[in-house]
C-alpha cells in the first residue's frame, strides 16, 4: 500500500511538513494531538548524546516557546521501507527575525503505524 506521494518534491514537502508541526505547534492546548504524531516507542539521541525517552520528549513539546520558530532546510528523504522513512535536515531557530547561523543537523525515522505517520526516531547533532 502506497502511503505518500511518490515524487521527489511531494515526499520531501510532505515530511517537511510533518516536521515543521512538531517544532511550530502548540500542543499545550490539546496534547491529545501528540499521540496522533508520535510512535509509542519514540526515542531520541540529545545533541549531547544521551537518550531521551518518549515521555521526555513530550514534556518538552508541551512546554517549548508556542511562538518559537525554525528554518529547516536541505532535506533529504529515502524510504527505508514500505512503512519507513528516513528524514534528514538541517535546522536553525529564527530569533528576533534572524535565522541563527549555527543550528543542528536532524534526523528523523518516521513509521507509518494505526493509519498515520508517526515519528519513532530522532537524532539532533549540534552544527
Amino acid at each position: 500500500m502506497n502511503h505518500f506521494d511518490t515524487s521527489d518534491a511531494g515526499l520531501i514537502e510532505r515530511f517537511k511538513q510533518r516536521e515543521e508541526t512538531l517544532l511550530h505547534s502548540d500542543f499545550s492546548q490539546s496534547p491529545m494531538r501528540l499521540d496522533e504524531v508520535l510512535h509509542p516507542e519514540l526515542f531520541e539521541i540529545s545533541p549531547i548524546g544521551t537518550y531521551t525517552s518518549r515521555s521526555e520528549i513530550v514534556a518538552w513539546l508541551l512546554a517549548k516557546s508556542a511562538t518559537q520558530r525554525w528554518s529547516l532546510t536541505q532535506f533529504k528523504v529515502v524510504e527505508l521501507a514500505a512503512d519507513t522513512m528516513l528524514v534528514c535536515y538541517q535546522a536553525n531557530s529564527i530569533n528576533d527575525g534572524k535565522v541563527k547561523e549555527t543550528g543542528s543537523l536532524r534526523s528523523s525515522i518516521w513509521r507509518f503505524n494505526n493509519q498515520q505517520w508517526r515519528l519513532q526516531f530522532h537524532q539532533a547533532t549540534k552544527n
